[in-house]
């Protein structure tokens, strides 16, 4: 019995068989033909792009069959590569000007535009590289004959992998997919993404997995903690089998909840949104009966094409979410690059300490113009829909000062051009730097609401790397010192008048969730998945002991205090969700951790 630790990308447990796929990798060196050949050789290029082409769109009609529009356009961007004008215009130059074979000349220029991808080491940003490489190893192949680069799904198992691409996915039957554990990627690679849409486990970065693990061994998967254990032992498999039947009866329960609001027994109430990644996971949160999207990161509209979207094409992808939540609220946050969402493409650079660096609102107060014109799209796309807009990373009042300057000129400019758009749209800030919490009183009277982004709040009050496994583990959002910066932060914005929601990981626990309530935090954004299971720790636990919690736990002096305190202050009511959470979080196997 081994057990292997990565990053929980989609809520879940599993216990099934594996199927471990390698999937075949051609490497080309700089391969040269002869002066003659080089009309054979574009002829050769022209055919395995037509070839790879057609499987593109077979895999992406496919895939629709299977999971709908929105996954299906995920390939568009692979298929849309295969025509790039530069790309192709560099390929076919190395073959007649350097005497390159197809194959080598086509790996050449990918690399070549692989090169800013390379740069950003986190995030959407690099997880398009699997998108080029995709495309990359179809094209050698089709130009070595064609090979068979569908994985063989014959039977219910959890797929394991170095990595997946989109068009892997699109292959696979989903009634068969148990689950995934991923060796690279992160929580929105396009894998992670399927499996929150299909309700299975994920886990990726689990670093070298697929070379330890075989076909048909068991695997125990926990999705919400990033553990796997593999061939447990015959109690340890009856066990973990138990959490996962208590865990689908719970998930029955709360199915019932869906319509209903999240109001504590004693009357109080908390808007309870969801926080979305991608357009195509706003379903989910509906499904489970979210307020609205409380947190909607635009820099996907930036990342889907490598270059920036002007303002008509954001626009039109405002709109599309907006008519997907059905009426219900979208807080949109402008686009956060910096840190460990570095884009080559407007301008970053490599940074010693970017999560210090050029960040967030520093960005973009320096590329105004940038900044303008998706609050131009935004602004014109509220006419569709209720939506706010967020400011991130806001670290001094200047800096929020400066930013409805550029509002104002932005609104100035629409009437004069004659643009609709609704004149009474909040904007607010996410409050996740020290300085935004010790300045709290004085920016609640400068913007129309807070979202606490406790992720980075965390890491800044606490000094602490999330990133870093070393120190990782003193990522704690339960440490009295966010706790009472949190505390801070909401009474500054009632103070002000004006509301304050959460937009964190810190969201999703249950018993947090009741401490955060107890602070009079008006709204609650967390990942779609745990909508159901926050709704109902707020429905069973009181608000006057909400508050209760909240007196005791911030005369605390440690984040284990707290938990503890949490733990045994439970209702019984609560007491099974945060059973579960517990054991999510302690290990794959819970309690015979």
């Amino acid at each position: 019995m081994e057990r292997y630790e990565g990053i929980g990308a989609s809520n879940g447990l599993v216990l099934g068989p594996a199927l471990v796929w390698y999937k075949p990798s051609l490497s080309v060196g700089r391969r040269r033909c002869e002066l003659s050949e080089v009309k054979g050789e574009l002829e050769k290029l022209d055919a395995a792009l037509d070839l790879t082409r057609e499987e593109l769109k077979g895999l992406r009609s496919q895939l629709h069959g299977h999971l709908g529009e929105d996954h299906a356009r995920i390939l568009d961007a692979q298929i849309l590569l295969l025509d790039d004008e530069d790309l192709l215009t560099a390929t076919r130059r190395a073959i007649e000007k350097e005497l390159l074979t197809a194959a080598s000349a086509f790996a050449q220029a990918m690399g070549e535009a692989l090169v800013p991808l390379h740069l950003s080491q986190e995030g959407l940003f690099r997880e398009r590289i699997e998108d080029f490489r995709d495309v990359e190893q179809r094209v050698l192949h089709a130009l070595r004959g064609g090979a068979d680069l569908r994985p063989e799904l014959v039977k219910p198992s959890i797929i394991v992998a170095s990595e997946l691409s989109p068009s892997d996915t699109a292959s696979l039957d989903p009634s068969l997919i148990l689950g995934f554990c991923i060796d690279e990627g992160g929580p929105t690679s396009h894998t992670a993404i399927i499996a929150r849409s299909l309700g299975v486990p994920c886990v990726v970065n689990l670093r070298h997995l697929s070379h330890r693990v075989q076909t048909d061994d068991i695997l125990m998967v926990d999705g919400t903690s990033g553990q796997v254990v593999v061939n447990p032992e015959e109690a340890v498999r009856k066990r973990f089998a138990q959490r996962v039947k208590r865990r689908r009866q719970a998930e029955e329960k709360l199915r019932s909840l869906r319509d209903m609001p999240a109001v504590t027994p004693d009357g109080h109430r908390v808007e309870l949104a969801a926080n979305v990644e991608l357009p195509v996971e706003i379903p989910l949160a509906m499904r489970n009966g979210a307020d609205g999207v409380g947190l909607l990161r635009t820099e996907y509209f930036y990342f889907q094409k490598g270059q920036l979207p002007n303002e008509e094409e954001q626009l039109a992808a405002y709109r599309e979410v907006l008519h997907r939540t059905e009426g219900k609220p979208v807080i949109f946050r402008v686009l956060d690059v910096g840190g460990d969402k570095l884009l080559s493409a407007m301008g970053g650079y490599r940074e010693y300490n970017p999560f210090l660096g050029w960040r967030g609102v520093r960005y973009l107060l320096s590329n105004p113009d940038l900044l303008c014109v998706q609050l131009r799209a935004l602004y014109r796309a509220s006419v569709e829909g209720p939506l706010k807009i967020m400011i991130p990373m806001v670290s001094d009042v200047g800096e929020l000062r400066q930013v409805k300057e550029i509002a104002v000129h932005c609104l100035d400019q629409l009437r004069e051009e004659g643009h609709p758009f609704q004149e009474d749209i909040e904007m607010g800030i996410m409050v996740e730097t020290p300085s935004a919490v010790a300045m709290a009183d004085e920016l609640a009277r400068e913007c129309d609401f807070f979202s606490i982004g406790t992720n980075d709040l965390t890491q800044y009050i606490m000094a602490v790397d999330r990133t870093n496994a070393r120190v990782a583990h003193l990522h704690r959002p339960s440490h009295p010192a966010v706790l009472r910066s949190i505390q801070r932060t909401i009474d500054a914005a009632h103070d002000a008048g004006i509301w304050c929601g959460l937009c964190g990981e810190m969201g999703g626990n249950p018993s947090l969730a009741v401490l955060l309530m107890g602070m009079g935090i008006d709204e609650i954004s967390t990942n779609a998945a745990a909508v159901p299971m926050v709704k109902k720790a707020i429905r069973s636990v009181a608000y006057s002991t909400a508050q209760q919690w909240v007196k005791d736990t911030l005369a605390l002096s440690t984040a284990d205090e707290v938990d503890h305190y949490l733990k045994i202050r439970a209702q019984r009511g609560l007491r099974d969700l945060l059973l579960e959470n517990h054991e999510g979080s302690s290990g794959a196997t819970g309690e015979e951790s």
